[in-house]
């Protein structure tokens, strides 16, 4: 009985809200690829032939982007704990077609890219998340605007690799379909050098 309270009572926290309000919106590092209209997605949908291989392009563009992210991270990350094999492709679809395109990979990728690790916290005042033992912590204050200074410098192993490949999957979308488009807003680590 204390463990199902428990789980409730996490249910129940405003943090876990809005962590599953964020998942509704959509998840980080993705690229969507939008359709102008529902009435051309199912005519295209017909053609199983060319449904199948935009599927498979789109799969195999995912897994070669994947090798490149895991050799840069190789090449460039000094000491790569658990960064380039936590590095996995996704592939999400709606009624059989590719819809997102999205990439996982431990936390740890995100500190190397933009800099940040103890001692050195973010420009906005900090974060908040739970420790495996569920208690909350918090960004020491004596460590905000200190990102990317210091001996963290920032490496930018992921935002690269993805500039280079945005048009070779480009083109496979426009061979698919011409009324279909590419939002790559919400992939880049560093979303504010892309404003």
């Amino acid at each position: 009985m204390g463990v199902m309270k428990k789980l409730s009572d996490q249910m129940r926290t405003p943090k876990r809200k809005n962590s599953l309000l964020g998942a509704c919106e959509g998840l980080p590092f993705e690229i969507s690829l939008e359709s102008v209209s529902a009435v051309a997605r199912y005519e295209r949908r017909q053609d199983k032939e060319k449904l199948k291989q935009f599927n498979d392009d789109v799969k195999a563009w995912s897994i070669d982007v994947t090798r490149q992210l895991r050799s840069n991270v190789r090449m460039l990350v000094k000491q790569d704990e658990q960064l380039s094999e936590s590095i996995e492709p996704n592939v999400y679809s709606r009624n059989g077609e590719a819809e997102r395109i999205g990439f996982s990979f431990a936390r740890e990728g995100v500190y190397i890219h933009k800099g940040a690790g103890r001692g050195q916290g973010g420009f906005r005042g900090g974060s908040r998340w739970t420790d495996k033992h569920g208690k909350l912590k918090e960004t020491n204050p004596l460590s905000f605007f200190k990102m990317g200074t210091g001996n963290r410098k920032p490496i930018w192993w992921f935002d690269p690799v993805i500039d280079k490949n945005l048009p070779f999957l480009a083109d496979v979308v426009a061979e698919y379909a011409a009324d279909m488009q590419i939002d790559a807003t919400r992939i880049f680590v560093d979303k504010e050098d892309r404003e």
